[in-house]
């Protein structure tokens, strides 16, 4: 499943707020064979932002999220960053991912294009500034080089435990 979204959900001045959370001496860099990009975790973004994005996926996924304990993640790919192909249905200490959601923060940078396979074709998504996209995680995606500019974006991943209560003995 994926849906790409192309109207915002927060504007142009949200973004540059949600932007301005970015902090390159607490940010992190990836640099791996298939993958090179920094990220943040926002931990301290208002929770209107967070809870705007969470209510957009309970609506398009049609099931609630028992756990709405999220922070967003903001990516930070410069010039040469990328991502290769892959897919996000790793076991992680919360659970199986079970969708990636995002969205991007601009579109003013070269490259950077998030690419999905649907129906064996390439697809590209998410080029809409504040307009988010989900996809299951077994979606093969990635993202290419960027080639001038900055490009941001936010990405959240939704796991199994996030529908199942939890009971107590």
């Amino acid at each position: 499943m994926i849906i790409d979204n192309q109207i915002p959900l927060y504007t142009s001045k949200e973004l540059d707020i949600i932007k301005s959370y970015w902090d390159d001496e607490t940010s992190e860099k990836r640099i791996f064979d298939d993958r090179s990009y920094t990220y943040k975790v926002l931990y301290h973004l208002p929770e209107e932002y967070t809870n705007r994005f969470l209510d957009w996926i309970e609506e398009n996924i049609g099931k609630k999220l028992i756990n709405r304990n999220y922070h967003l993640i903001l990516h930070k790919f410069i010039k040469g960053d990328y991502f290769d192909w892959h897919k996000d249905n790793a076991y992680m200490e919360m659970g199986k991912r079970e969708y990636a959601v995002g969205f991007h923060l601009n579109n003013d940078y070269n490259g950077g294009e998030f690419v999905v396979i649907e129906d064996e074709k390439q697809k590209v998504i998410g080029k809409v500034p504040g307009s988010p996209y989900l996809f299951t995680s077994d979606v093969t995606h990635k993202i290419n080089k960027v080639e001038d500019g900055i490009r941001w974006s936010i990405i959240l991943f939704v796991y199994d435990t996030s529908f199942k209560s939890k009971s107590v003995i």
